[in-house]
């Protein structure tokens, strides 16, 4: 899996690659739409209308190994420089490609891998979402 993110006016930057040991696993990718909900008098059922607005999140965590432990706050800062950025995000799984145009930088998280020690840092990133081709 490979997961690009080109922020607008920006170049792209790999977020994560399996390929490159840039271990990558995605938590949530979903999205909802927004529904009016009517009473009808007399009705057996309520009255539903799609009003749009979809939208959702996709929340995935990427980890590799860095040269040192300093390096890894380092990293972090670079990642949390990103947040509030909009651009297109794409993910490549195999012969699959997702592209998410407009999306936002909404998190980005520092997890502590207790299966590894010393300079292995993941980070958690959660992408406000709206189309995807």
């Amino acid at each position: 899996m490979n997961i690009q993110f080109t922020p607008t006016g920006g170049s792209a930057v790999t977020l994560g690659d399996d390929a490159e040991k840039f271990a990558v696993t995605v938590e949530q990718l979903g999205g909802a739409w927004v529904a009016q909900v009517e009473s009808l008098a007399g009705g057996a059922n309520l009255a539903l209308f799609p009003r749009g607005n979809i939208g959702g999140e996709f929340i995935f965590r990427s980890s590799k190994t860095y040269a040192s432990y300093r390096d890894t706050f380092a990293q972090f800062l670079v990642e949390y420089g990103r947040l509030n950025r909009q651009g297109a995000l794409v993910l490549t799984e195999g012969e699959v490609t997702l592209t998410f145009a407009n999306v936002i930088l909404r998190a980005v998280h520092r997890i502590f891998d207790a299966r590894h020690s010393g300079a292995r840092m993941g980070i958690r990133y959660t992408f406000a979402i709206t189309t995807i081709t």
